[in-house]
């Protein structure tokens, strides 16, 4: 494959916007179509403002004929403000602007939906989910809370979320494919086919999808998987840069068969 950076940079609100592009063989788009696939934002609303000025900004300097925006799912925990950002993208989805916009479900909506059925199952405390219910006004200690705290804070989280916001969730997609591309939030199984894969595979799967040695059906579009810059290989397109660690968002800008990448840089994150 073919690499090469385009000259462009961009400062927008103390946000550097940056270009690369890469050609990926046989797989196309339908001809006209430009996606946007936007990585894991984890709460950091910023960063989500920034991109959504970049994409703006991308489209007036390279008008596309039609558009559709893809989040790759994991909008909350880490970051400081989760329920901001399910905010912004509701009201991105209701702006009737004439983009098409899809949103994933990713691992870490699927643990709070666990934590809200059942507080003392799994590890959604410990990877960012206090972060989460203290954007929704409901407070937790974030060391050793008591079995008692842990199902209270529960029941108190379920009762912040906004019926806006869970018919928000409950609409979140597992998986969609566009052309030859696929997207989903962590990957798919290699393994199987692309119509008997599992939420399971689609929102956790890092082995053996990542190191996957021979091209697939589709080209797989996905995040989860922290990379410090955007992967492109034989079989998949990594738009996980890391927001809530190393402060950059990514978002992959696919068009027939090239895809080239906007970065932004949130300074308020970790």
């Amino acid at each position: 494959m073919s690499e090469r950076t385009l000259s462009q940079v961009t400062m927008q609100r103390k946000v550097k916007v940056m270009s690369k592009e890469f050609d990926v063989g046989e797989y196309y788009l339908p001809k006209g179509l430009r996606v946007y696939a936007i990585g894991d934002v984890h709460g950091h609303l910023a960063a989500l403002d920034a991109m959504h000025d970049a994409i703006s900004q991308d489209m007036l300097d390279n008008p596309p004929d039609s558009v559709q925006i893809i989040y790759m799912g994991d909008y909350i925990d880490r970051g400081p403000d989760s329920k901001g950002v399910i905010d912004r993208l509701i009201e991105r989805r209701d702006r009737g602007d004439g983009i098409h916009k899809s949103f994933l479900v990713g691992n870490h909506e699927l643990a709070a939906f666990e934590f809200i059925r059942n507080p003392m199952s799994g590890q959604w405390l410990t990877y960012g989910g206090i972060k989460t219910m203290q954007s929704y006004g409901v407070e937790l200690p974030e060391k050793a809370p008591l079995p008692a705290e842990i199902e209270r804070a529960s029941v108190d989280f379920r009762d912040a979320i906004t019926p806006e916001h869970w018919a928000f969730f409950k609409e979140l997609e597992v998986g969609i494919g566009i052309g030859d591309f696929f997207f989903a939030h962590a990957g798919v199984n290699p393994a199987k086919s692309f119509e008997t894969q599992e939420l399971t595979e689609m929102t956790n799967i890092r082995e053996p999808f990542l190191g996957w040695k021979e091209p697939l059906e589709r080209m797989v579009v996905h995040g989860h998987t922290i990379s410090e810059e955007p992967v492109v290989t034989h079989h998949r397109i990594g738009v996980d840069t890391g927001c809530f660690a190393h402060g950059i968002l990514t978002a992959g800008v696919i068009e027939g068969n090239r895809v080239r990448f906007l970065q932004v840089e949130d300074p308020y994150a970790a």
